[in-house]
């Protein structure tokens, strides 16, 4: 494959090294800015100011949608890849390179430069604000990550071509692993993430998001990565030259030690279940929340009982203190519920002591088997309270047969699921998937 997409900041180099590159492999070069340009006979600081963003935009999307097929290297303006039509169109039969540089240097670069501010912040306010803005799509759309800081363009043309525009593979180490693929198929695969934990077998996120690859037209693979432990993970991922790794029991929290740069929402919650690699960083994320907050939306101000004191138990009372719910906690070590509350303001509270709640979430991992039984007291499940089990193998869990039973509303872990992959997938890819597509892949 032979059509390599440069995307970044300005001032990381995209059209200086894609051109170099293009020269290298003897294929045509285009930069979308350029294009722009051309099409509309006026300097992009000037289509700004006299038509705005929204009208650039416009003429962007339609160069991008007019690039011919095969063989190129594509430069593309900053913000173009913010756009999900864009993201589709240049993902086709491409790798995309993702090109980075300290701020410094791209505040010095720009300068040179002599272009107008994006904005009214100052050159390194800009740079900052943008990165943190563009910088999860970015990660998720590149295939490889290069820093262009204090490297020569040559060099960066030449590591392009030596990784095939793919992340480096360590082939003997990831032999070690016990992997479904094969080493051909690792070897050549553009894009590799995974499934981590002990046990992985149960989940099928597998299946999911390999069709997920396959609807998008994304060159890659999702695998079953089971590891002794989060720093085990880690050198797997590392080994394998892995874009991302989706994480489970029991490493969610442990994992947060071994990434460079967890998210605000892994600070406050204390535990993960994505990581994405870009260059030689790891980024931490949770979207386990966001698969609790979605199908909640409509009992904000609730009282709510969370039952567990982990990982998906931090996530949970996460999600509900954002829809303003009023929650305790109740976990079979008291210990660690009264750890959980007081991080988060709460109150830890025994089973005898727990009056009717309007919604009961289960975080803990009774149910997955069908001899766990429930892990709620039968006295609680009542007409007219929600009961949401996190487990979503089985789907109906002993809990939720109970809880329905017993006249409750019940919400299935699928639920979670389907919010958390919607939102891990774009951390891996840098694609929105449509939930339903989701929905029809889960049954």
């Amino acid at each position: 494959m032979e059509r390599y997409v440069i995307i970044g900041l300005r001032g990381t180099g995209k059209s200086t090294i894609g051109r170099l590159l293009a020269d290298r492999i003897a294929v045509p070069f285009h930069d979308t800015d350029a294009l722009i340009q051309g099409r509309t006979g006026l300097r992009i600081p000037e289509i700004f100011s006299r038509y705005g963003e929204e009208e650039f935009r416009r003429i962007e999307r339609e160069v991008i949608a007019s690039l011919p097929a095969g063989p190129a290297v594509i430069a593309t303006g900053g913000g173009a890849v913010m756009d999900q039509r864009n993201r589709l169109l240049l993902r086709q039969g491409a790798h995309i390179i993702l090109l980075t540089a300290d701020q410094a240097t791209l505040a010095a670069r720009t300068r040179r430069s002599g272009r107008p501010p994006l904005t009214h912040l100052s050159a390194e306010e800009e740079i900052h604000h943008l990165a943190e803005r563009r910088g999860p799509i970015y990660r998720g759309c590149a295939d490889l990550c290069i820093s262009t800081t204090g490297e020569n363009p040559d060099r960066i043309v030449d590591r392009i071509l030596s990784c095939r525009g793919m992340t480096e593979r360590n082939m003997p180490l990831a032999g070690q692993y016990s992997l479904d693929i094969s080493r051909a198929d690792l070897r050549d695969m553009p894009l590799i993430s995974a499934i981590t934990g002990n046990p992985v077998s149960h989940s099928r996120s597998p299946d999911l998001y390999n069709r997920l690859f396959s609807e998008y037209g994304i060159p890659g693979r999702y695998i079953f990565l089971p590891a002794s432990s989060a720093e085990d993970a880690i050198r797997a991922m590392r080994a394998l030259g892995a874009k991302g790794l989706s994480v489970t029991i029991p490493f969610k929290e442990t994992m947060v030690s071994c990434i460079d740069e967890p998210d605000e929402d892994v600070t406050a919650i204390g535990a993960l279940n994505t990581v994405v690699g870009c260059g030689d960083r790891l980024y931490g994320h949770n979207t386990d929340w966001i698969g609790v907050r979605e199908p909640l939306r409509d009992l904000v101000g609730s009282d709510a009982l969370v039952v567990g004191a982990g990982g998906a138990a931090a996530a949970a009372v996460y999600a509900l203190l954002s829809l303003d719910m009023r929650v305790q906690i109740a976990n079979r070590t008291p210990e660690r519920g009264e750890v959980l509350a007081e991080r988060f303001g709460c109150t830890a509270i025994p089973f005898q002591e727990i009056k009717a709640p309007d919604l009961i979430i289960n975080a803990t991992s009774v149910g997955m088997k069908e001899s766990d039984g429930s892990p709620v007291p039968s006295s609680l499940l009542k007409p007219g309270v929600t009961v949401f089990d996190l487990v979503y193998t089985p789907p109906m869990t002993p809990l939720l047969r109970e809880a329905s039973a017993a006249g409750c509303r019940i919400i299935k872990g699928t639920e979670m699921f389907i919010y958390q992959a919607t939102a891990q997938f774009r951390l891996l890819t840098g694609i929105d998937p449509d939930p339903s597509k989701i929905r029809e892949v889960l049954g």
